[in-house]
């Protein structure tokens, strides 16, 4: 009778130590992760076909129609590429989530002799994308990890061009391959990311992790 209590209790004693070791990586991890990033316009750039390189090109052109049209220079500038994601982590190397981000490409003629500005054309491009990350390394401060994001991607676009106004929309799916992503920091941390997509080359940024109350 004492062997069969000293075996149960045993029995007992390795469960529980079992059960906390599956608990530890929810004891000492963050699992909620909300995050803001700034990235390169490589992909909206291309996609929408405005002028890659500079922020700044002189472009003159001169309606066939017109023979006393004025001349004009363009000025093309665009934004950064701005993210706001949050993930949940459903297990010590996997989590969920979804990242909403934003950017603003704009061409603004002007007249060459005036400078007034004669017209102007542009693009907003907003996409959702449900998002997948694989932590790789996870420690209390520092985590790797890679993550794909794939989703729906809409692009305002409108033109005041005189005597040819318009607005338009057009939509399509873009993605973000993070290959090394580093965050570094406990609650509040900074991270940075390398990849490719609507996110860009590299993206950065800061974020805020936490656990709720009922772990």
């Amino acid at each position: 009778m004492k062997r069969a209590i000293l075996i149960l209790m045993m029995v007992f004693l390795g469960w529980s130590l079992s059960a906390q070791d599956t608990l530890s990586w929810k004891q000492t991890l963050q699992r909620h992760d909300i995050q803001i990033g700034i990235g390169d316009p490589f992909l909206p750039v291309l996609a929408t076909g405005h002028y890659l390189g500079i922020y700044w090109d002189y472009y003159y052109e001169r309606n066939a129609t017109d023979w006393f049209g004025p001349d004009a220079y363009k000025c093309v500038y665009w934004t950064p590429n701005i993210s706001v994601g949050y993930k949940y982590r459903i297990a010590k190397w996997f989590w969920i989530g979804a990242t909403v981000t934003y950017t603003g490409l704009f061409d603004v003629y002007h007249d060459r002799i005036t400078n007034k500005k004669i017209y102007s054309e542009s693009d907003h491009i907003i996409t959702i994308m449900p998002s997948v990350r694989f932590s790789w390394l996870n420690k209390k401060y520092v985590t790797l990890y890679s993550g794909l994001s794939l989703g729906y991607a809409l692009d305002i676009y409108h033109s005041n061009y005189p005597d040819l106004r318009y607005t338009g929309c057009g939509h399509g799916a873009l993605l973000q391959l993070t290959a090394v992503g580093v965050h570094v920091g406990r609650e509040w941390y900074g991270f940075t990311e390398i990849g490719f997509g609507i996110q860009g080359f590299i993206n950065a940024g800061f974020g805020y992790n936490f656990n709720s109350k009922k772990k």
